[in-house]
């Protein structure tokens, strides 16, 4: 049975990830986009497509590779967000919003407990703390 998870976009993270494909870093977009760093802290390993999230990366083949889909709404945001890479600051100007995306069994399988406690502790410096009701919907999922 698929757990929802809800992710937000927030003004934070817009900041955050402004520059993202505009040649002034190294990362790759799929990796460091707004989307995938909202992601970051569940799954680290996160590449965003327009159309799909692959929650642990792809391995060259995405057709083989765990994908989850895109809603329309964060396929919308994505379009927004790539149509603002010549001029960075207007990024900033796009609204916070949230999408929720359902995470199938296979991907709920694959997430170590362990990690996920430790993400409670303390999350990586610049990200978000994983809200509580992710932490407990991944929990009761592998509890069931």
């Amino acid at each position: 049975m698929p757990v929802q998870f809800k992710i937000a976009i927030t003004k934070e993270i817009l900041a955050h990830c402004k520059n993202c494909g505009t040649g002034n870093e190294v990362h790759r977009i799929e990796n460091n986009c707004a989307i995938a760093f909202a992601l970051a802290d569940i799954f680290p390993k996160v590449h965003v497509s327009n159309v799909f999230i692959f929650p642990f990366g792809t391995n060259g083949n995405k057709e083989n590779d765990i994908k989850i889909p895109m809603p329309p709404v964060a396929q919308q945001f994505i379009k927004l967000f790539d149509g603002f890479r010549f001029t960075p600051r207007l990024r900033l100007l796009l609204p916070e919003f949230d999408f929720t995306i359902d995470v199938p069994d296979e991907v709920i399988e694959q997430i170590n407990i362990d990690d996920v406690k430790e993400l409670i502790e303390a999350a990586a410096p610049g990200h978000k703390q994983v809200p509580l009701s992710t932490i407990n919907g991944l929990l009761e999922a592998n509890i069931i």
